[in-house]
């Protein structure tokens, strides 16, 4: 059964029981809300509450939050003086056109004339737009550089994702390209051929990489290319003096006398007898037609 005003309660003055009427207690109390005797209400105490910010107590007395209209965020807004078309209970939209601008059109309602800075929520509630400052607690968007990239196309879940590398730019490794790496020696050097080995043969040779790689055959020299140098070449330069290119001395014998002051052309003379001093005489082919003439 309720209680009502007119119902006797017992009550205790002091050490006396008294009795009283419902009405009387219940003045009694509301006019000790702040006395020492009535505790206030903590995490760990029951006792008196007050009404804060975004709540109300209905006519019934129930508690109840005051959730301001905009759960379908529309994207940033930038112009103070046009209103969004087409806005639905529960639209809002994020300041971005500044700091310290005031919204000026009739069409804002409630809004019309209030000063709004970046971050600052306008809300349509159906009938008429209000501002909430200070940025509300979520993130308005996302944005990426290089090699991040942000797909905005759903404003309520961005996708983000990162390009893979590539020879001019920057990004996330592939796992082919983890693997690859995994297999290089530590210490290697790009381009250096390691393990050549080399096979002769008669007329080229073969230059080979082991572990894999192409072989190299070298040809052997022509008259017009450079090459490896042949059996057969070889044995040519064995045979060959020291120091080939021509005749190296002259010498002379009977009747030849070489006269080697220029080495390059030795001059050789050939001589016949002696004058009555002792002095050679030299024969030229002209002398030696005289002679024959002799009898």
């Amino acid at each position: 059964m309720a209680l009502t005003n007119t119902d006797l309660l017992l009550v205790q003055r002091g050490s006396t029981p008294q009795k009283a009427e419902a009405s009387v207690v219940a003045s009694y109390v509301k006019g000790q809300v702040n006395a020492s005797d009535i505790e206030i209400a903590s995490g760990s105490q029951l006792g008196v509450i007050r009404v804060g910010n975004n709540l109300q107590i209905d006519a019934n007395g129930v508690l109840a939050a005051v959730i301001p209209a905009g759960l379908e965020y529309q994207g940033v807004w930038l112009d103070a003086g046009t209103v969004p078309t087409g806005a639905s209970n529960g639209d809002f939209w994020v300041w971005d056109g500044g700091n310290g601008v005031t919204l000026s059109n009739a069409l804002w309602g409630n809004a019309n004339g209030v000063v709004v800075s970046d971050g600052d929520r306008i809300f349509y509630d159906g009938t008429t737009f209000d501002v909430v400052p200070g940025g509300g607690g979520g993130i308005v968007s996302v944005d990426g550089t290089l090699p991040i990239v942000v797909d905005n196309s759903n404003a309520d879940h961005p996708d983000i994702s990162i390009n893979n590398a590539s020879d001019t730019a920057d990004g996330a490794m592939s796992k082919e390209d983890k693997a690859k790496l995994d297999t290089i020696t530590a210490g290697a050097e790009p381009n250096v051929a390691q393990n050549l080995g080399y096979t002769p043969a008669a007329n080229s040779g073969t230059v080979t990489i082991d572990g894999g790689g192409t072989n190299a055959t070298i040809p052997v020299a022509t008259n017009t290319d450079a090459g490896l140098l042949s059996a057969a070449d070889k044995q040519v330069l064995d045979n060959l003096v020291s120091s080939p290119g021509g005749v190296l001395s002259v010498l002379g014998g009977d009747g030849i006398t070489v006269d080697s002051t220029n080495a390059a052309t030795p001059e050789v003379s050939v001589t016949f007898g002696s004058t009555p001093n002792g002095t050679p005489v030299t024969v030229m082919p002209y002398d030696i037609s005289m002679l024959a003439e002799l009898t």
